[in-house]
């Protein structure tokens, strides 16, 4: 039962993303050694939904590179297989990117019985002017298998450090512009 559950979610999961031509390496695998991912893309101040551009990166001998626009609902799925690091760029015109680091690697052959799946979501902030982007660049969370947890968690400590340094830029930002406007 467990495995018809499993197959019936891939085929719905694929059959939602019917309109994207996946490439093979982001397609669930016969065993269903994979974690399927829901993502969702908001804006950082109401959390409506927003659309915007997903690259997914596939790191390792030769990293591989799948871009595609999120709908207007700021959702999509997609799976990512076993024995992998993969980057989840989330982008939008205006906004500061987040990368979301996934480690699918060294997860026990049998932990893959169970179905895992993982909610990414991003919410999207107003890039100021003069915004360092390189601070971007460094993932905003990693997400690895936990072997006491039996499951994927995301490092809280990093992304507590990181949005430290996100927070910082932007005021750096502000403070920049504070200084420059005229006063009246």
């Amino acid at each position: 039962m467990r495995y018809f559950i499993l197959l019936l979610i891939s085929v719905c999961t694929l059959h939602s993303n019917a309109q994207l031509d996946f490439p093979k390496w982001l397609m669930p695998d016969t065993l269903g050694q994979y974690v399927a991912i829901h993502g969702f893309m908001s804006l950082a101040k109401d959390s409506m939904p927003t659309e915007g551009e997903i690259s997914i990166v596939k790191h390792g001998g030769q990293d591989m590179i799948y871009r595609f626009s999120c709908d207007i609902d700021g959702r999509f799925d997609v799976f990512l297989p076993a024995n992998g690091h993969y980057s989840v760029k989330f982008e939008k015109k205006g906004h500061i990117m987040k990368v979301i680091d996934v480690f699918t690697s060294n997860v026990p052959k049998r932990a893959w019985k169970n179905t895992f799946a993982l909610d990414l979501n991003a919410y999207m902030e107003v890039m100021p002017q003069g915004f360092d982007i390189s601070v971007s660049r460094v993932p905003f969370n990693i997400a690895k298998y936990d072997q006491e947890m039996k499951f994927f968690v995301f490092d809280e400590e990093f992304e507590e450090l990181r949005r430290i340094s996100l927070d910082n830029e932007i005021k750096r930002c502000l403070d920049i512009l504070a200084v420059s406007k005229p006063k009246i």
